[in-house]
C-alpha cells in the first residue's frame, strides 16, 4: 500500500458517496492506516435517508469507544475494538467529521478483515455500551 519513499500518510479526506455504510467503511480502512496525530475527514453527514444511520447510529458507538475506560467493573466493551485503541478525539460540526489518531504506530499493512466494517456497526443494539 505504500511506496517506500511515500511520506507518512496524515490526512484522509472522505468526499465519496453520502451512504451511512461507505462512510463507515472509509473510517475503518483508512483510520488504522493514519500516523499518529493524523486526521479523517469524513464530510457530507447530513440529515438525508442515505446517510442517517453513519450519524444516528455509528457516531454514538465510536463516541462511547472515545470515552471507553475499560473498567471491568462496568458491563460494557468497545463497540469497535479495532478502532477504538487509535482514537484520540473526535470533532463533528454541521456535515462533517474530523476523526483524530491517538500516539499509536500507523497499520498500512492491516488485513482486509480487519479493515472491514463489522456487522452492527450500523446499529447501537449490537454494541454491549447500548444494551
Amino acid at each position: 500500500m505504500k511506496r517506500p519513499d511515500a511520506p507518512p500518510l496524515m490526512v484522509v479526506v472522505d468526499d465519496g458517496a453520502h451512504v451511512d455504510a461507505h462512510m463507515a467503511q472509509s473510517v475503518f480502512f483508512w483510520f488504522p492506516r493514519l500516523e499518529p496525530g493524523g486526521l479523517l475527514v469524513v464530510e457530507d453527514i447530513q440529515p438525508i435517508g442515505e446517510a442517517n444511520k453513519f450519524r444516528t447510529q455509528f457516531l454514538p458507538q465510536i463516541l462511547s469507544d472515545l470515552h471507553y475506560c475499560g473498567d471491568p467493573k462496568l458491563p460494557d466493551e468497545p463497540c469497535f475494538p479495532t478502532i477504538q485503541p487509535l482514537l484520540a478525539s473526535v470533532h463533528c460540526e454541521m456535515h462533517i467529521c474530523v476523526f483524530g489518531r491517538n500516539d499509536m504506530p500507523a497499520q498500512p499493512e492491516l488485513s482486509l478483515d480487519l479493515s472491514t466494517m463489522p456487522n452492527g456497526a450500523l446499529d447501537l443494539k449490537t454494541c454491549k455500551s447500548f444494551q
